[in-house]
């Protein structure tokens, strides 16, 4: 219910106004009152109400400078001014102040009524066109980072010809033209989020403030990339890229150190390259010190220089003898297996044996290190539901002794690993599939609703957003907004086709509350108005 405030420095008009006007019935709850402006500045800033009704004349501060104060302050406030001079300079400044009724006394009930129903109106209006503005936001954005990272998985993957890229990029208003470039991968995660079921408000606050850094710099090109992991393409003359890469790294620092206590955080960034097309390199190079981030989780900012200084320190220090079993911590390993990728796999296993690279002669080191590895994989592998039987069955592991050949630890672990990754892929996938389930039916018994999210969905089915949004684009290769506009135009061509219902009501009965933007987007979905369309009795879905 919207909120009034009453100021009015006569203290019967005031109770009148406070006790005989049927505020509720006029779809207000009265919030407060005071006798002046400046009493009444601080409990309007504390209350904020949605209308502020005040008397002109008073003593302190006048009306139509509290209006003024307030205006500043509140702009989407209504105000209602009450006077009992018929002075048309009065009128003038209320109107150059922002108020939406100027009403002269005495004030009946009547009067009052009208002003409050009017400004009533004018407000529902005004939240509704606002709906509207962020819910085709959020349609676009959706759409936008979709359509992007699919460009960025034909970039990085050399895929596509040069010719595919620039035409692709045009049609997404990317300027890709530049003389060198670089690719940033940077990954941030709520500590206490689980598989993307919680998105803390701290979580969504550092998601937004890096989203506007990025998207704000013609220098970046930004992309969600998996669940958490975000890819930049940085762009520019051979001399800025590398300074667009301090700045980008800075700013990850930056925001995300201030809130370690909630956010687990890394990136990783690649050397400049001069072509578009040696983007792929960029990102294999970016994505190979990305794995490292399982080895040195206090390395926070990774790079090809900070990763090959660590590593050689490590190995330097290493030798059969001084060998620290406490040091292969198997937190490194289950890191991995719950937040790595299997394109990942081949280079964090080199990367993790090349810490090792001193002690790995040894026979009796190699099987301690290929069973401590076991054991990890096998309890993280126990904790998704399955037993030691199903997961070594395809391993061909009868009468392995685990006494491996320096040559074959490399292979032994990936394949090892790689198995461990499909097993959580699947129960990733099949959560994945009930979660787009449930939603699917959430949104088949609401699609009607105009107040239909993404975000109210996702709560529907406990998890956030963002989770649910790239389950839908991967698991039905749709957004979650074009998933639910074809719904709806399906329900609407069946109204048209079967039912004599005008456009308004048709409108209303598939979740739209104006009809104007339902004809919009029927248009855009279906290639012709609602009118041709009953018209030709066409059928195109």
């Amino acid at each position: 219910m919207l909120k009034v405030f009453l100021v009015e420095d006569e203290a019967i008009v005031r109770e009148s106004l406070r006790d005989n006007i049927p505020w509720t019935e006029c779809g207000f709850e009265f919030a407060g009152e005071a006798g002046d402006g400046e009493s009444a500045l601080p409990l309007i800033q504390k209350v904020r109400p949605d209308v502020l009704i005040t008397d002109i004349k008073m003593p302190f501060m006048d009306g139509l400078s509290l209006c003024h104060i307030a205006g500043q302050e509140f702009p989407s406030m209504k105000m209602i001014i009450m006077s009992g001079y018929d002075d048309f300079e009065y009128a003038r400044r209320a109107i150059r102040e922002g108020v939406e009724q100027y009403l002269l006394k005495p004030i009946t009930r009547k009067s009052m009524r009208e002003a409050l129903e009017e400004v009533r109106r004018k407000i529902e209006n005004e939240q509704e066109q606002a709906r509207y503005v962020e819910q085709y936001r959020l349609e676009s954005r959706e759409y936008e980072q979709l359509q992007r990272r699919e460009f960025l998985e034909k970039v990085f993957s050399g895929r596509a010809s040069a010719e595919t890229i620039y035409e692709e990029a045009k049609k997404l208003n990317l300027d890709i033209s530049a003389e060198a470039f670089a690719c940033i991968l940077f990954t941030f995660h709520d500590r206490h989020s689980d598989n993307g079921t919680v998105e803390s408000e701290t979580y969504q606050r550092t998601m937004d403030e890096l989203g506007m850094f990025f998207l704000r710099s013609p220098a970046y090109i930004m992309s969600g990339w998996s669940l958490g992991t975000f890819a930049v393409i940085v762009k520019g003359s051979a001399e800025s890229v590398p300074e667009y890469v301090r700045k980008a790294l800075m700013k990850i620092e930056g925001v995300c150190e201030m809130r370690q206590e909630e956010i687990s955080w890394y990136a990783a960034a690649s050397d400049p390259v001069i072509r578009f097309s040696e983007l792929k390199n960029a990102y294999a190079q970016a994505n190979h010190a990305f794995a490292c981030r399982y080895l040195m989780p206090d390395t926070h900012i990774l790079t090809k220089e900070s990763v090959e200084s660590i590593l050689a320190g490590n190995r330097e220090k290493r030798t059969i003898l001084s060998m620290d079993a406490s040091r292969m911590d198997t937190a490194v390993i289950d890191g991995f297996l719950k937040d790595g990728q299997t394109q990942e796999t081949e280079e964090f296993v080199e990367r993790y044996l090349a810490g090792f690279s001193d002690v790995t002669g040894s026979r009796i080191f190699r099987s301690y290190l290929a069973l401590n590895i076991r054991f990890a994989v096998i309890a993280f592998i126990r904790s998704l539901g399955y037993t030691q039987e199903e997961f070594t069955e395809g391993l061909n592991e009868d009468g392995q002794d685990f006494a491996l050949e320096e040559k074959d630890m490399g292979p032994y672990l990936v394949k090892l690993l790689c198995r461990a990754l499909e097993y959580r892929d699947r129960e990733s996938n099949r959560q994945g599939s009930r979660v787009l389930e449930e939603a699917k039916d959430y949104l088949e018994a609401n699609f009607a609703s105009p107040d239909l999210s993404l975000n109210s969905a996702a709560a529907a089915v406990g998890v956030s957003s963002s989770y649910l949004s790239t389950v839908f684009s991967k698991e039905s290769g749709k957004t979650f907004v074009e998933f639910l506009t074809q719904r709806r135009m399906e329900e609407a061509c069946r109204l048209l086709e079967g039912t004599p219902c005008h456009t308004q009501e048709v409108a209303a009965a598939v979740g739209y509350r104006d009809p104007h933007y339902f004809n919009y987007v029927f248009r855009k979905t279906m290639g012709c108005s609602v009118k041709e369309y009953r018209a030709q009795g066409k059928r195109n879905l």
